[in-house]
């Protein structure tokens, strides 16, 4: 077997690998064939130029360095569609491409120990690192982004507690990928037995539906709740991924003039609050219920 043969081999075993790993994350489990399809595409980008170099250059050293080196490069272009959203998704893309760069680079270096050598396939080889690569990185690249990636973490159910105007209740609400994985579908009812503030108790369902809005590059959140509203959400500018708000452009069955705010503050990938406010007309916004959830085991 050739030095870019193996490289391309050992790319590709431990680029799938890479990719099948990201199961352990419940988030990315509606991507995972996306994911495994791209982490493999980067192990076989990172074996083939590696094992290029270790045709032309015999040094050990100098090879896993250049493994490294190439599987920053890879790892980082790959990134860079979830950066403007994600900045911390960087280091889980770009490290394990580093250490399969390093991988495949001291791989290629010590084998085979001998090889037929010629000027030809050298530069085949070359041409086909520098002009097949990068239209391939490309291409993952047009194809990785996703435009639910900020609020991928929701996906799956919750359980958790709701306190404010309605008194204290319990919350249970699940997030799922749906037609095609073009929505997110939501599904929440919050319960409040009879106390102080709400003496009759009270049962609240709603449903919701999560879309990205192409035009505006904004996410845009639909409710449908029991009570007959129904409450269209845009993402505000000035959202963050720690930190996402939305506020609504329009609400029905409401007098004119009314606005409600949900804030998502994200405590981790296991753990978030929403914060739902008012606004009647003329007035500023004020806290109606303030919820915290965690993931259901």
């Amino acid at each position: 077997m050739t030095k870019p043969g193996l490289g391309v081999l050992a790319g590709a075993v431990l680029g799938l690998l890479d990719g099948l790993s990201a199961w352990a994350y419940p988030e990315a489990r509606a991507m995972m064939l996306s994911i495994v399809v791209s982490s493999t595409i980067k192990g076989v980008l990172t074996g083939a130029a590696a094992g290029w170099l270790a045709r032309v250059w015999r040094s050990t050293p100098g090879g896993i360095a250049a493994g490294i080196a190439i599987g920053f490069v890879f790892s980082s272009v790959a990134a860079l569609p979830v950066m403007a959203d994600n900045p911390s998704r960087y280091y889980d893309i770009v490290l394990p491409g580093m250490l399969l760069g390093a991988f495949v680079g001291f791989v290629t270096q010590r084998y085979p120990r001998t090889h037929a050598r010629t000027a030809g396939s050298e530069i085949v080889g070359l041409l086909w690192v520098l002009l097949v690569v990068p239209a391939v990185v490309a291409g993952h690249q047009s194809t990785a982004s996703d435009p639910f990636e900020r609020v991928g973490f929701l996906i799956g159910r919750w359980e958790g507690t709701s306190e404010g105007q309605p008194g204290k209740g319990t919350v249970t609400r699940e997030y799922e990928r749906a037609l095609r994985s073009r929505f997110i579908r939501i599904r929440n009812r919050s319960e409040y037995p009879a106390q102080e503030k709400n003496p009759k108790g009270e049962i609240h369902e709603d449903e919701g539906w999560l879309s990205f809005d192409r035009a505006r590059k904004r996410l845009v959140l639909r409710q449908f709740h029991v009570e007959g509203f129904v409450n269209q959400y845009v993402e505000d500018a000035d959202s963050s991924p720690n930190k996402l708000v939305f506020t609504t452009e329009s609400i029905e069955n409401i007098p004119a003039g009314w606005r409600a705010r949900e804030t998502y503050l994200v405590h981790g990938p296991d753990e978030f609050e929403e914060v739902f406010e008012l606004a009647e007309v003329g007035k500023p916004f004020e806290l109606y219920s303030r919820t915290r959830l965690k993931r259901a085991k």
